[in-house]
């Protein structure tokens, strides 16, 4: 009998629901979710820090929807091991459940640096919607904490819990903020309106221990800075859940290795979302794991699909600011040029890069309305017209995409 098995409850895995229905509407359908709530929108999460959310508010779907979709849904519940040879997944109360497909969707979990003192209470990694509810908790009558890493999560949070009345400190190691997604003026540009909404940025610094006894009472850097805080949030990346493949068959490097249609190197099963590897990348990145989600779902009900690489591209509200960005915006080969656009008064910066003449990467700040048609442009690898070459601008690349 046909059955399809999903290990893991994240955007990869409603996709790939959401797929497989498209194409086959009665092959039986069981996720297996170490969390207590059905599928939310984990997106959300760092703009809810200093609340206590109803996950209601949050699900993509409600549980009725799985009814009627058949699908079965164990929450709380973990699966231990995977006999690979018998198709079937063992799960914790020593349960069996056999497959004729299975999609591991994992996820990822988050890193935390090993300096001492990250074991005291009063640290946090964001991943779940649990942990938004430890945190607001825990900070009801605390005031003052850091944020281990300036990413897009690590400002969220900053911002989140700024607005809240609490006072933040941003710890970043790289040389500016946003590294991964901006330049070092579009950097400025955002670091700049945080100091001004009261977040203090501690840029670049290493965090060198985190001092308390029971519970956090501050933290070192090593610059040998000493900051009084009541609790630490590190947002300092994710890592592919891999640990329940241990000594499997199943081909594992960062992530679990899958071709282009999502599959691993073993007959029938499937890996899609954080925890899928394409091509030597783990993007950790929602709308990969969504897209991945969708393809894997596809070929599972026998509907062949390929995954076209997605070109990244993030944003970011916070600060009272838009920022968005794509593709490459580093400018690092000869064949490199860019033009852009300041508005030092507005906070408005616009930065548009090119290789052999084809944009390849785009910041945007201030002003983010013509993101999608940016995007696009980047996408189709639209080749720009001679008039362009001849005088380039932000405003004649416009024209050139329009």
């Amino acid at each position: 009998m046909k059955h399809f098995v999903i290990i893991g409850n994240g955007i990869a895995s409603i996709s790939a629901i959401e797929a497989i229905r498209q194409i086959d509407q009665r092959t039986p359908i069981t996720i297996i979710s170490e969390e207590p709530y059905h599928t939310y929108y984990r997106t959300r999460l760092s703009h809810l820090l200093g609340e206590n959310p109803d996950a209601d508010k949050l699900l993509i779907h409600k549980p009725a929807w799985f009814e009627e979709n058949g699908v079965t849904v164990f929450l709380s519940r973990k699966a231990t091991s995977i006999d690979f040879q018998n198709k079937s997944v063992k799960l914790d109360d020593g349960s069996k459940l056999e497959y004729s497909s299975l999609l591991l969707a994992t996820g990822s979990y988050p890193f935390i640096p090993p300096v001492p003192g990250a074991n005291l209470k009063g640290v946090f990694s964001i991943r779940t919607l649990n942990d938004v509810k430890s945190l607001y908790q825990y900070i009801v009558n605390k005031n003052t904490g850091a944020v281990i890493g300036g990413g897009v999560l690590g400002l969220e949070a900053a911002w989140a819990l700024a607005s809240k009345g609490k006072k933040i400190y941003v710890i970043e190691n790289a040389p500016y903020i946003l590294v991964k997604q901006l330049n070092k003026k579009g950097s400025e540009i955002i670091q700049a309106m945080g100091e001004k909404n009261g977040i203090s940025f501690v840029v670049p610094a290493q965090l060198k221990k985190i001092t308390g006894n029971e519970f956090v009472s501050g933290i070192e850097l090593a610059e040998f800075t000493s900051i009084p805080v009541d609790f630490v949030i590190f947002s300092t990346g994710v890592r592919p859940n891999t640990l329940l493949l241990k000594d499997s068959p199943v081909k594992v490097n960062r992530g679990i290795v899958v071709d282009q249609f999502m599959r691993t190197n073993i007959e029938g099963v499937y890996a899609a979302g954080d925890v899928a590897e394409y091509e030597g990348r783990c993007y950790a990145i929602w709308p990969v794991a969504a897209e991945q989600g969708k393809v894997a779902g596809a070929n599972m009900a026998g509907k062949p699909i390929i995954y076209n690489e997605m070109i990244p591209s993030n944003y970011l509200k916070v600060f009272g600011i838009n920022m968005f960005s794509i593709g490459d915006i580093f400018g690092d080969d000869s064949a490199s040029f860019a033009v852009e656009e300041i508005d030092e008064e507005k906070n408005v910066y616009k930065k548009i890069f090119f290789k052999d003449n084809v944009p390849v990467g785009a910041i945007l700040i201030g002003d983010i309305k013509a993101s999608s048609a940016i995007s696009a442009a980047i996408k189709s690898k639209k080749a720009m017209s001679s008039e362009f070459i001849k005088k380039p601008s932000f405003t004649s690349f416009l024209e050139n995409i329009n």
